[in-house]
């Protein structure tokens, strides 16, 4: 059972920069937005012939690397996809799913989404830690009550609730205090308007620095 781990932010509130501290001899990242990631020298740490990294915004491509990290790269315990969201919209936006009709291409699309949930949680290897980065939306409730939640495509997925397959979401947030330079962090705890949580005694502050090595340093010690 592998470690799966959201990370919730706007665009430009720095989930890719949290990428800059990583191992790279024991990272992957999946760039499904290639875009160059937002670091120094990031294309001399990660590249495709180091088997460390892969431009591609295709699930089924996503998955198959997944499935060979975990079984062929036992030194590899942090696998990131940059992002998510990324890819479910590439999904929906491909020729082939526009030409398609009724209720079998949403199945199609649910179905390659759940997969990729369940073989993080369910078939990869204990000692690996699957960081999802995803944008938010915000919905009302029947009250009217805003709440932010992980934007997902499709109401099936929307039921499914991605964050109930977790119990790391972590939100990347700017704060900005009067006279000093802005602090790019991560939110631990929930607002109680969002789906941000973490386990009882991961982390001893509301707020940590924006840096997935602390993280994925966290994690290994938590479990």
């Amino acid at each position: 059972m592998g470690k799966l781990v959201f990370i919730v932010a706007k665009s430009g509130m720095g989930k890719s920069t949290s990428l800059r501290n990583l191992n790279p001899d024991e990272t992957v990242i999946v760039n499904t937005d290639q875009k160059p990631l937002p670091f120094r020298k990031s294309s001399e740490l990660y590249s495709e012939e180091k088997g460390n990294y892969l431009q591609t915004s295709n699930i089924g491509e996503t998955l198959d690397k997944l499935k060979d990290v975990s079984k062929n790269q036992k030194h590899i315990t942090g696998f990131v996809i940059d992002t998510w969201s990324r890819v479910m919209t590439d999904f929906i936006m491909s020729k082939q799913f526009r030409k398609a009709s009724g209720f079998e291409k949403w199945a199609e699309f649910n179905g390659s989404m759940y997969d990729l949930l369940n073989l993080i949680n369910d078939k990869v290897r204990d000692d690996l830690t699957v960081y999802l980065l995803c944008h938010p939306v915000t919905v009302h409730d029947e009250a009217g009550f805003p709440q932010e939640r992980i934007a997902v495509q499709g109401k099936q997925l929307e039921k499914f609730a991605p964050e109930s397959f977790s119990s790391i979401v972590l939100y990347a947030e700017i704060l900005h205090a009067p006279g000093q330079d802005n602090e790019h962090v991560f939110r631990t705890v929930n607002s109680g308007s969002d789906t941000c949580k973490t386990p009882m005694g991961m982390f001893d502050e509301s707020t940590i620095p924006n840096d997935l090595a602390i993280v994925q340093k966290a994690i290994k010690e938590y479990f």
